[in-house]
């Protein structure tokens, strides 16, 4: 069932992007370990998503932090794929935006947070920070994040610089080798990501004991060892030049991704999640002057902006010392010339600061409604995929009986449109009638019988508005349509103040109620098939044993002396059972008798042998 429901969230992105060339989608992957292993873990992730949104071909790019730069100056890159602190640099100096976080696979647990673990061999003597003071510490690099950046902030919070009161040693990829620096004694001390431990310990690489953790500390729900605080895992972010359809995309298709299936498995990660709070990884590149917080001298111009009251002051003064000067050396002219200059250029600063002032404002306001419809944005994708996470949850259950699976469904589809009533009918002839709705125990009535029968004649949703007792409503009816039949039609009605995501205007709200018609006809297809099973089987409940043959004979295709041959019985025998069966069913002709018998079960209708055509 999963697979279906994956399936027709495809056809529905296939359907808008129909009839568009197909464009490649460039992925940019930091390559921290070398391409090739950037290449066999990602590729898959670029597969899937090109086989799940039509009129796109993704391409994974493993790049370094330079190629970064180059490709997005050449608007050579959609979306980038990288490591906290260099998806900051990317979003100051870019405009890079976070759509998605990675969750991270650890034995059966997906994390969606990190940190870093500063160690000792247990029998080094160091017991606390203070005992670093000249010792070797060995890490990634200066600029790695979980590699070293973590373990200097929190050795800076108990006393003690690294760079300044201990001996760096950069041993780059891969981090067990700094693990193998420690023990071997080549290092005093080291920094890896939180995992890497584990891993070796898993592996059988490592004794639990032969390590000592400094800065020990305990994270609710975290399994691994730590000595800093966490920090969301990396994320996947789109550039200012990407789609935002082709986002939206991306965000859905990577969400439904199975967390055990072979893409995740691939790139050694368990699915992915909405994107997390990175304020943290600002606050620590902030604090450790790290880029893109690299602190610089300040130019004049720069000067005068942090300081133009002082330096007009100390302009002011000096003019009008040299007014002075000049009143006493001079005549009186010279120094109203003074004072009239002085009023011009203080004229001319007010308006500068005035229009400074509505620029920084407008800008401002501009941020915040930015920000703004970002949440909205995210808070109404964030809602969305729970309603479909629940709704294929229960479609795949098979400990519910179908009306249960149902009156679940509609209960969802009420939650997440905010509805007041929510109400299936069955179309007979042309016409709604009752189904089930939610709540349950509502009336059994159509909301609005000229409205769901507009929809179910022009096949396609129709929505309107309307006052009833004082109170404006919003209603819509979406038709369940197959093979350009109107099976069912849903109708929701809502008071339009608690209804914003009810209506046409809402593309996700829509597409999620397009994926549960799509279910409906598919049930309601099984329910007519098991309709017409159980009438053929009741037609050929009076048939007798023998006659049940030669009706199973006459469907494969069977001539009277083949199945005269085959039961052993006489041609004219077979004649008479067939006379029998023609009487008795009621039928006219072969092709009758072969389709009541496919429709019973007996045969097995994808068999082109038993076609009555």
């Amino acid at each position: 069932m999963g697979y279906r429901l994956c399936l027709l969230i495809s056809l529905l992105c296939w359907g808008i992007a129909f009839g568009e060339p197909p464009r490649t989608v460039h992925i940019g992957v930091l390559a921290f370990d070398g391409e090739d292993r950037a290449l066999a873990r990602w590729q898959p992730l670029a597969g899937y998503l090109s086989a799940r949104i039509p009129g796109y071909t993704f391409r994974v790019l493993p790049l370094t932090h330079e190629g970064f730069r180059n490709r997005i100056r050449k608007d050579q890159l959609d979306f980038v794929l990288t490591n906290p602190a260099h998806y900051v640099q990317l979003e100051v100096s870019f405009g890079a935006t976070r759509i998605l976080t990675l969750r991270n696979r650890h034995g059966g647990r997906a994390l969606t947070h990190f940190g870093a673990v500063i160690f000792t061999r247990a029998d080094s003597g160091i017991q606390t920070p203070g005992d670093l003071r000249g010792q070797r510490l060995a890490a990634v690099s200066p600029e790695a994040f979980g590699g070293f950046l973590l373990a200097r902030r929190a050795l800076r919070e108990a006393g003690i610089d690294p760079l300044r009161e201990m001996q760096p040693l950069w041993l780059g990829f891969p981090q067990r080798e700094i693990v193998q620096a420690v023990l071997e004694g080549r290092a005093d001390a080291g920094t890896v990501r939180t995992g890497v431990i584990e891993g070796l310990i898993t592996a059988g690489q490592l004794d639990p004991a032969a390590l000592h953790i400094l800065l020990a500390r305990h994270e609710p729900g975290f399994p691994l060892r730590l000595s800093t605080p966490l920090y969301p895992e990396w994320p996947l972010a789109r550039l200012p030049r990407t789609d935002e359809e082709l986002a939206r995309q991306v965000a859905l298709q990577l969400l439904q991704m199975p967390a055990d299936g072979p893409v995740a498995r691939a790139a050694s990660i368990a699915g992915w999640t909405i994107p997390l709070d990175y304020n943290g990884v600002h606050e620590v590149l902030r604090t450790l002057q790290a880029p893109p917080y690299i602190p610089r001298p300040l130019s004049l111009s720069e000067l005068w902006r942090s300081h133009a009251t002082l330096l007009s002051s100390l302009l002011t003064a000096l003019l009008l010392g040299l007014g002075s000067s000049l009143y006493i050396l001079r005549i009186n002219r010279e120094l109203q010339r003074s004072q009239q200059a002085l009023e011009r250029h203080r004229d001319e600063l007010e308006q500068l600061v005035e229009e400074r002032t509505k620029a920084l404002l407008a800008a401002n306001r501009k941020l915040q409604d930015d920000i703004a419809t970002r949440i909205r944005q995210e808070e109404a994708l964030h809602d969305g995929c729970d309603c479909l996470q629940s709704i294929h949850a229960l479609i795949v259950r098979d400990d519910l009986a179908p009306e249960q699976r149902l009156q679940s469904i509609l209960d969802h589809l009420a939650a997440y449109f905010g509805t007041r009533r929510l109400v299936l009918h069955r179309v007979r002839d042309g016409r709604p009638e009752y189904c089930a709705a939610s709540p349950p125990d509502s009336p059994p009535e159509v909301l609005d019988a000229e409205a769901a029968a507009r929809a179910v004649a022009e096949r396609a949703p129709f929505e309107c508005e309307f006052v009833r007792k004082e109170t404006t409503m919003r209603y819509l009816a979406c038709p369940v349509v197959q093979r350009g039949k109107a099976l069912c039609v849903l109708e929701l009605l809502a008071e339009r103040q608690s209804a914003d995501k009810l209506g046409r205007h809402n593309e996700l709200g829509m597409r999620i109620l397009q994926l549960v018609a799509q279910w409906l006809a598919y049930e309601e297809q099984n329910r007519l098939r098991e309709q017409r099973r159980a009438l053929a089987a009741h037609r050929l409940a009076g048939l007798t044993p023998r006659e049940r043959e030669v009706l199973i004979a006459v469907g494969r295709g069977l001539a009277n002396k083949q199945i005269a041959r085959e039961l052993g019985i006489s041609v004219k025998t077979v004649e008479l059972h067939r006379s029998n069966l023609m009487r008795k069913l009621e039928l006219g002709n072969a092709a009758e008798l072969t389709r009541l018998a496919m429709e019973a079960g007996l045969l097995d209708a994808e068999d082109p042998s038993t076609s009555p055509l």
